[in-house]
């Protein structure tokens, strides 16, 4: 009876071992693989967000690919980018179906350049570029803008199936506002005799450009709202401001008012610096016509350059 429990044992033993082995083998090529994958800044529909200067007419940016793996690799991976509008298209019809307004466009090709469709990630290497070129101008802040990329063929190792696509977003910004987060300005103004006082929104339209709503307009993610209330400041070289319409909104400026100029300027009160805009101007709404002195500013620090 012992040696037949003692065969037992010594074949459960064998039999561990095995699935021992077997257990560390895999560990061991799954630790060790070498599987690459294109960056994203999350993990449902692969969207990695870039910011674009207004100011530049070829504003940088990048797509990256990235290799895991314990062990360096020993040949370049070549990885060639197709632009793939199906991606697009499925983003949009999960998130917002027939929902047309609320769409993703597609970046226009005149307002992006690249170079080489390609992403190479050197031997012995974790990381591969490929570069984009943007310019923003033209594109509305109130959209959303995307280029939509895959892989179309690579040259070595592994991929990773759910991370062979990218949506490149694109947002735009200048020296007064970006529209990456809400931008607002504190503002205090006099309209028509009647001082009032809160927060406005600031769009980036242009290089020297921002978009606001005229007087106490309130802002509303609405198309026809923002064409008939909106009106658009243009800095110039002297820091003089213009200003137009942006759309349909009758607007007149007033010039040669000591208090409310017409000008952007840095205003540091000892304690603070802010970005300030002092304006003078009458629009028409409803075919009655409101006088605006408006100050608009907003705290913030100088950027540190090395």
């Amino acid at each position: 009876m012992m040696k037949i429990r003692y065969i037992i044992l010594m074949v459960l033993a064998g039999v561990m071992t095995i699935f021992s082995c077997d257990n560390d083998e895999l560990f061991e090529r799954e630790q060790y693989k070498k599987t690459f994958a294109l960056l994203s800044d999350d993990d449902g529909f692969n969207i990695f967000s870039e910011e674009h200067d207004l100011e530049l007419t070829d504003s940088p940016g990048f797509i990256s690919a990235i290799c895991g793996g314990s062990l360096p690799t020993e040949k370049d991976i070549n990885i060639a980018i197709i632009e793939d509008d199906d991606l697009l298209a499925d983003y949009n019809s999960r998130n917002f179906g027939d929902e047309t307004g609320k769409h993703a466009r597609r970046l226009p090709q005149s307002n992006y350049d690249i170079a080489k469709y390609n992403i190479t990630i050197p031997a012995g290497e974790r990381k591969g570029l490929m570069s984009i070129e943007v310019n923003a101008n033209g594109l509305s802040p109130d959209s959303v803008y995307m280029l939509p990329l895959s892989v179309a063929r690579f040259s070595s190792y592994e991929m990773n199936l759910d991370k062979r696509t990218v949506l490149y977003r694109v947002y735009m910004k200048n020296y007064y506002a970006t529209n990456t987060s809400e931008v607002n300005y504190n503002y205090r103004s006099k309209i028509d005799g009647i001082n009032y006082i809160g927060l406005k929104r600031v769009f980036p339209v242009h290089g020297n450009s921002v978009r606001i709503m005229a007087g106490n307009i309130s802002f509303e993610s609405n198309e026809n709202i923002i064409n008939s209330g909106a009106i658009v400041l243009t800095v110039d070289e002297n820091n003089n401001v213009q200003i137009t319409s942006w759309k349909n909104m009758t607007v007149t400026q007033i010039d040669g008012d000591p208090d409310f100029p017409n000008t952007f300027s840095i205003v540091d009160d000892g304690y603070n610096k802010y970005k300030t805009f002092l304006l003078h101007y009458k629009y028409s709404v409803n075919e009655e016509e409101h006088d605006i002195q408006e100050e608009l500013r907003i705290e913030f620090e100088e950027e540190i350059k090395y």
